[in-house]
């Protein structure tokens, strides 16, 4: 299992994720030249690529949306929502594959994909479950403002969760950000703050779960230092041992090629 977070950010997010024969991507917030580049710096392939699945429609997850269907023309899933409110700003027409994923798994070779729902102020978010014909899992959940049960039933018994980490809740309150945006990104329709994620951590963990990847990390509220001690003071308090009962990642704003295999 190769995960390869291209870049993971309130400004920009794209994951590439494989089993060494098929590979997906789980959002292109990056420009299609960005996009290569990157790649190119891990030796991966886009030709490798079957399909790109769309978590929502802000912006950056969808930055080079447009400029990758028409460059590769590969199948793109996502949410009725989704697709509907992409199909509205003109970025995807019926000239590209176009497949909303809900309740049926998406069968890509040899990589599964179920989706769940997230509570994010967006048309309609979603969350994704990998499954490996080796029966390994993996998970991309970003973009929530609470972590609801729907969330946790299918983040639970995975190998590997990719988890947003957001904001700091010090730094947001007493940041520069305005009243309204605040009360914006730590509402139930915002995002994952770093005390949230670490609570869920330490649930999966407690599941089963032993790989980690904080994701889509503010700029402006949160430092990857900070989201990264926040959830091992925790759970070093309940007593698990970093390297021994888990691995713990941050997904960099801007990847130079480090490739995760789990």
């Amino acid at each position: 299992m190769k995960i390869y977070p291209l870049c993971s950010s309130s400004k920009g997010n794209c994951t590439y994720i494989s089993d060494g024969r098929t590979a997906i991507l789980v959002d292109i917030g990056i420009g299609i030249r960005c996009f290569s580049n990157q790649l190119a710096l891990a030796g991966l392939s886009p030709e490798s690529l079957r399909a790109v699945f769309i978590t929502h429609e802000h912006s950056d997850h969808i930055k080079g949306l447009s400029a990758f269907c028409k460059k590769y023309n590969l199948p793109v899933y996502a949410s009725r929502g989704t697709l509907e409110n992409l199909v509205m700003q003109g970025l995807l027409s019926d000239a590209y594959e176009l497949r909303e994923i809900n309740k049926k798994t998406a069968d890509i070779d040899s990589i599964h994909v179920s989706a769940f729902h997230t509570s994010h102020d967006s048309a309609e978010s979603l969350g994704f479950r990998i499954t490996f014909d080796d029966g390994k899992t993996a998970a991309v959940c970003t973009d929530l403002g609470f972590v609801s049960s729907t969330v946790s039933e299918h983040l639970t018994g995975c190998d590997m969760v990719l988890l947003e980490s957001n904001y700091d809740e010090q730094m947001l309150t007493y940041g520069p950000y305005p009243a309204y945006l605040k009360r914006r990104i730590a509402g139930i329709f915002g995002h994952l703050s770093n005390e949230d994620c670490s609570n869920e951590v330490m649930r999966l963990l407690e599941n089963g779960t032993r790989h980690f990847l904080l994701g889509h990390l503010s700029e402006e509220n949160n430092r990857p230092e900070v989201a990264y001690s926040h959830t091992i003071s925790k759970l070093t308090y309940r007593g698990f041992c970093l390297g021994k009962d888990y691995t713990l990642e941050i997904a960099p704003r801007t990847n130079v090629g480090k490739v995760l295999e789990y």
